[in-house]
């Protein structure tokens, strides 16, 4: 009886100390799982200071994304400024908490150029250039030696060239960077158009003057031209959509934060129903 009894109890003691140990293992991995939670809580503060410039991202976000971003919890609170430059600055140095305002192209040559410790999370529904005119309802009306108006600037010249070579409107040279293409590299031009270039926010006054002008986006906003009448749109590419921008140092905290805000369904839901919003372009990751 006696041995049958120590035997037990060395039985017992073998199972119960390792079954022991394991408990104490989860009760600890549990706690560090809720401190870990606690401390990612109290670096995302409880209002969250935006950069933005002027434009339509401002109320896209304080429409459907600030709606969600209180569900959670806290707050957003945009901070406006009227040059690209400064937006990036202001996070750098931590005077904001994110921006929105860039694409990721333009973020990378920042980082690139001046070093600035900043990251991409997530991006967003972004508006491209559009084809608009009061004379048209479509290219195919468009008659002979029609007057087209296009952006002066550089940048917005030759992604209104791309997206009148990608709707079949003109050919463009293709041994030239079509990144900088001019009205020199077009190469063909069926209808005989002339192109003429003014400063992208005289565009849609222009409409009653000309047959027809590609207009970025943010101008035929801010001009409320309606996207959905628009004859042609550029197809905007992931590299050229706008993104959340963080500092390094806080993509797991506030990067993360904003970056399952802007997942979240709702705020997919809100820009969809939205009869401006709706025109932007989408993200790869948006809901089908």
């Amino acid at each position: 009886r006696s041995l049958f009894m120590n035997v037990r109890k060395t039985v017992l003691k073998s199972f119960l100390v390792p079954l022991v140990s394991v408990l104490a293992l989860s009760v600890s991995a549990c706690g560090e799982d809720k401190a870990s939670q606690d401390a990612q809580a109290q670096a995302v503060p409880h209002s969250i200071k935006v950069g933005v410039v002027p434009g339509p991202y401002r109320e896209m976000l304080d429409l459907y994304l600030k709606p969600v971003v209180q569900k959670k919890g806290h707050d957003l609170e945009f901070v406006e400024f009227t040059d690209w430059v400064q937006p990036d600055s202001a996070l750098a140095s931590g005077d904001i908490d994110a921006n929105v305002f860039q694409h990721q192209s333009y973020l990378n040559g920042i980082v690139e150029n001046q070093g600035l410790k900043l990251s991409s999370v997530v991006n967003v529904p972004t508006l491209g250039i559009f084809a608009f005119s009061d004379k048209y309802k479509s290219f195919d009306e468009v008659q002979d030696g029609a007057t087209v108006g296009i952006p002066n600037d550089p940048v917005n010249l030759a992604r209104a060239l791309r997206v009148a070579r990608d709707l079949k409107v003109i050919g463009l040279d293709p041994n030239k960077d079509e990144q900088k293409a001019s009205l020199a590299d077009i190469k063909d031009n069926p209808k005989h158009l002339k192109f003429t270039v003014m400063e992208a926010a005289q565009l849609p006054r222009s409409l009653d003057s000309i047959d027809l002008a590609f207009v970025p986006g943010n101008y035929a906003y801010a001009a409320k031209l309606d996207f959905t009448k628009a004859l042609g749109a550029e197809d905007v590419k992931e590299p050229i959509k706008l993104v959340v921008a963080v500092q390094d140092s806080k993509v797991d905290t506030i990067g993360k934060f904003l970056k399952e805000a802007v997942l979240d369904p709702d705020f997919a839901k809100g820009v969809d129903q939205d009869k401006v919003f709706s025109q932007f372009a989408k993200p790869n990751w948006w809901p089908k």
